[in-house]
């Protein structure tokens, strides 16, 4: 009888992982049925270190924002004063909604070595679904570069400007490339010297989500 009800108690268990299993949450990013002016998905405290401040992300599933969190942590350590090198950094969200949030970084960082400084922009954008940090590759279809590469420079046509590069166009973007998110946009960055020569150089290409309907998933 008690071997009996050990190979039971042994089956139940085994079906509630499998169970489990089977209905583990899709984490997958997608912008199907996407609503820009949803709920925070998050809430955010601003918090300071010896170079600045940054946001710290809250919400009632832990696991989500520790990813998040942790995701900062690891870059504010590219940023660490040195002794010919320091870092000013200020932030601004740009996007919180059910589906994603985004936060566009500032960064002066001076160089006592040679008397210069400059400005570095940089974004961090997250599923919220797991609080993963999004790669452009989780915002497009597959073979999404060559129709980006195209409307990038068609910005560059109607803006008015001329890419800083040999042929006078991109070659195109890669799997990392720099951007944030707003509610209803995706933003390129490019730092001073990446793009073009106007102004302080630094360049943001801004899309609106639904003009990019067919190349985002």
């Amino acid at each position: 009888m008690k071997k009996l009800l050990l190979l039971l108690m042994s089956l139940m268990v085994f079906n509630l992982s499998f169970s489990a299993k089977k209905t583990a949450a899709d984490t997958t990013f997608t912008f199907q049925n996407f609503v820009p002016n949803s709920a925070n998905g998050v809430r955010v405290i601003e918090k300071t270190t010896t170079t600045g401040n940054y946001p710290y992300f809250m919400a009632s599933n832990s696991d989500i924002t520790s990813n998040m969190n942790k995701s900062v942590e690891n870059f504010l350590k590219e940023y660490k004063n040195t002794k010919t090198k320091s870092y000013k950094i200020s932030y601004e969200l740009t996007a919180n909604n059910a589906y994603f949030a985004s936060a566009l970084f500032k960064i002066l960082e001076k160089d006592s070595k040679d008397g210069t400084s400059k400005i570095i922009y940089d974004g961090i954008s997250f599923n919220l679904k797991n609080g993963k940090p999004l790669q452009l590759s989780d915002l497009f279809v597959p073979n999404y570069e060559s129709e980006l590469n195209r409307v990038i420079n068609q910005r560059f046509t109607e803006f008015g400007l001329t890419p800083v590069t040999a042929k006078g166009k991109f070659e195109g973007v890669s799997k990392k490339h720099n951007f944030y998110m707003e509610d209803e946009a995706f933003v390129l960055i490019y730092n001073q010297g990446e793009a073009t020569d106007f102004a302080d150089g630094h360049l943001f290409i801004p899309f609106v989500l639904r003009d990019l309907v067919g190349i985002i998933k």
